[in-house]
């Protein structure tokens, strides 16, 4: 049975949802992100909401939540880098385990980088850790390349982290 996908950005008040969502994520994928699961878990309500009303009015973040039908079943967040204004990042790219193969984390990864085109950004940057072979497939037939060395994925970690970039062209008005 096909079931819908649906993205749009996370609404201020569904900070719960926002947080239930990424705790699952560092739950179920400890070793795919920089933060872990005891980091994130000390963080208070207010601190959630927080994160949401800041991003919401920034204008420099896209906070987005994924459906499959109407399970929330991901998210991603797309960031203006504080250093270059050119580049968005993509962070916390996740979907729920039994939500995978119907092409949710494509349409959020899409979404990013529409909303990055429209900056207008030059490219969008993401790393993702070696080995992470679903993922790392995904990127590349999005058209994003590797580029530079692999690094840790945290201080002292094992886990490497593969940088990838996808360049944006650049269309005349």
């Amino acid at each position: 049975m096909h079931r819908a996908i649906t993205v749009r950005k996370f609404e201020v008040t569904e900070f719960l949802t926002y947080r239930n969502l990424r705790l699952s994520a560092l739950e179920e994928s400890p070793d795919a992100f920089a933060s872990n699961l005891i980091a994130e878990q000390s963080r208070t309500d207010d601190e959630w909401a927080s994160r949401l009303r800041i991003a919401s009015n920034s204008g420099f973040d896209l906070p987005l939540i994924g459906y499959v039908g109407a399970e929330a079943a991901g998210l991603a967040w797309g960031k203006v880098d504080r250093s270059d204004s050119t580049i968005v990042n993509v962070y916390q790219m996740w979907v729920a385990p039994e939500c995978r193969g119907h092409g949710l984390a494509r349409l959020l990864l899409r979404t990013i980088v529409a909303w990055a085109a429209a900056l207008p950004a030059s490219s969008v940057q993401l790393g993702v850790v070696c080995g992470n072979s679903l993922a790392m497939r995904l990127y590349i037939s999005e058209g994003f390349v590797p580029v530079g060395q692999v690094t840790p994925l945290r201080p002292g970690s094992m886990l490497m982290v593969q940088h990838m970039r996808l360049h944006i062209p650049q269309h005349p008005v």
